[in-house]
């Protein structure tokens, strides 16, 4: 697993792209999911989550190839400004792995719009 800060501006869109390969091979993600939580607190319930996504991957080349992205909306972004902690999970039929996680900072925009 790996450990990543990340910084966000609040209302922004983003989208994050992740390449899995094991052995230098990249593994087949077709079907799976990815699950990307924010909370205040490690411990917080998933009820409680600042941001909750999940997202399955399509079949095609890029999810054959281990490639898969994961896009936040403004929506998805809009909340308080302050510090977070977050993970993502590839999820498939009898695997669970976390393969990031790290602090989330949500910073404000200098213009209002």
């Amino acid at each position: 697993m790996k450990e990543l800060n990340l910084q966000l501006v609040k209302k922004d869109t983003k989208t994050y792209e992740f390449r899995l390969v094991r052995n230098d091979i990249p593994v087949n993600i077709s079907g799976w999911y990815v699950y990307f939580t924010v909370k205040r607190d490690w411990n917080d319930l998933d009820s409680s989550a600042i941001i909750s996504k999940t997202v399955q991957f399509p079949n095609n080349s890029e999810s054959i190839s281990g490639i898969g992205y994961l896009s936040l909306s403004t929506s998805d972004t809009n909340v308080d400004i302050g510090d977070y902690y977050y993970d993502m999970k590839f999820v498939d039929t009898g695997m669970r792995e976390t393969f990031l996680r790290g602090k989330m900072v949500i910073i404000p925009s200098i213009r209002l719009a």
